[in-house]
């Protein structure tokens, strides 16, 4: 079961009026559960509130609820495991394993499947996982966040650390 202190976040590389810099924005609304036997997580599901994002910037949250997720139609983002993930070893308090996920991820009403890095980590009795998805706007139909004196890449990344406690 996901535990308080989860987070999901966009980053975005993205020029101001010629100044490079880094969107991004973060959520702690999410729900989800994921089923872990030995060293592989055999099933699991996340599903985030996109009406929560918030950045450092209001007029940002205003493009991103509106235009750019369109977060009236689409409420929510799901990411649903497609194939177990092995781990290999279950860690020791403390250390770090990393391992490859695949699974559906659903965007602005788009489902696509993915494959990333997992990175796991096993302290205080709670499992935290960390990953990072690489996402391309057009894949996904998610219009580019470019407007104005505002450029940005083509894609970005769905960025989340998990921390999950025992059911």
């Amino acid at each position: 079961m996901i535990a308080a202190g989860s987070e999901v976040g966009y980053r975005v590389d993205e020029s101001i009026n010629g100044f490079d810099t880094t969107a991004n924005g973060r959520t702690q609304a999410i729900t989800g559960t994921f089923t872990i036997g030995g060293t592989a997580v055999s099933a699991g599901q996340f599903t985030v509130d996109m009406t929560t994002f918030k950045s450092d910037e209001s007029r940002r949250d205003g493009q991103f609820n509106g235009r750019i997720m369109d977060v009236a139609n689409f409420p929510t983002a799901t990411f649903v495991l497609t194939a177990p993930i092995d781990f290999q070893q279950v860690p020791t308090d403390g250390t770090t394993i990393t391992a490859s996920a695949t699974g559906d991820l659903t965007l602005r009403g788009t489902t696509q499947s993915v494959t990333f890095d997992v990175e796991a980590t096993f302290q205080n009795g709670r499992v935290g996982v960390l990953g990072k998805i690489p996402v391309v706007f057009a894949d996904f139909g998610i219009p580019s966040p470019s407007v104005a004196t505002i450029t940005t890449e083509d894609n970005g990344l769905l960025e989340f650390v998990l921390a999950f406690d025992r059911a």
